[in-house]
């Protein structure tokens, strides 16, 4: 078994929407969130979705659900105070239902311009290596710095940005998201981060540039693009 966790609790604090979250943005028509579902609704290998939603925002969504048939969705939790909050609800849903050793892929709901070659390719690597962690290769020169000044200037040439989806065993989401609670961590930035930290190996995906995640206005406008592009493709093919 298979099965997207797609987490969309944020308020999109860092965009110039000030009343509607960055999940229910549209583009072409179509919230943000649909068109990253879509992807793993329309997707062979994906049995079920579990989304995290903000609580105030449920009843939009669910009517998203309907109105869009996006017939895997099987849970909608409420989101948490925090991303890893809203994952953890959302992984401990899954885990009441389904054995432990299905495929959990953990995506950000605004994440939309994923493909289907990247969610096989992480279900693959799940079963026949390990936990598997979506990256893409670093095409600039990294600096660390603390304050005004630099700190370090870091070799690019194994440098990778870790995105999404962060693929496992649904056993393995569980134990690392209850012992960052029990060790007191509520804030974690990504499941990476935690698959670390308790001591599992990670496997690299290779992923599409384009897999952003829309964080500020200029992430928008540039994934809207990418829409754009894509649209003339189909179009022009």
């Amino acid at each position: 078994m298979n099965i997207a966790l797609i987490f969309a609790g944020g308020i999109g604090s860092r965009m110039s929407s000030q009343n509607l979250p960055k999940q229910f943005l549209e583009i072409h028509g179509t919230p943000l969130i649909v068109h990253t579902i879509q992807h793993f609704q329309e997707h062979p290998e994906i049995d079920r979705i579990a989304v995290a939603i903000l609580p105030a925002w449920r009843e939009r969504f669910e009517q998203l659900v309907t109105r869009y048939e996006l017939t895997k969705v099987a849970w909608i939790v409420d989101g948490g105070a925090t991303g890893q909050e809203s994952r953890h609800r959302a992984i401990r849903a899954v885990s009441a239902d389904c054995p432990g050793d299905a495929v959990v892929l953990v995506h950000d709901g605004v994440r939309p311009l994923i493909d289907a070659q990247l969610i096989s390719d992480n279900i693959r690597t799940v079963r026949e290596r390990g936990p598997a962690i979506t990256c893409t290769k670093g095409n600039e020169t990294i600096v660390s710095s603390s304050g005004d000044e630099i700190d370090d200037v870091l070799p690019r040439d194994f440098l990778y940005t870790a995105q999404a989806p962060q693929s496992m065993r649904l056993s393995t989401a569980l134990e690392i998201y209850d012992s960052a609670v029990a060790d007191g961590d509520d804030d974690s930035i990504d499941t990476a981060t935690l698959l670390k930290r308790y001591g599992h190996t990670l496997f690299r995906v290779d992923g599409p540039r384009s897999n952003i995640k829309i964080t500020t206005a200029e992430d928008y406008y540039i994934c809207r693009a990418f829409f754009d592009l894509r649209e003339r493709n189909q179009i022009g093919g």
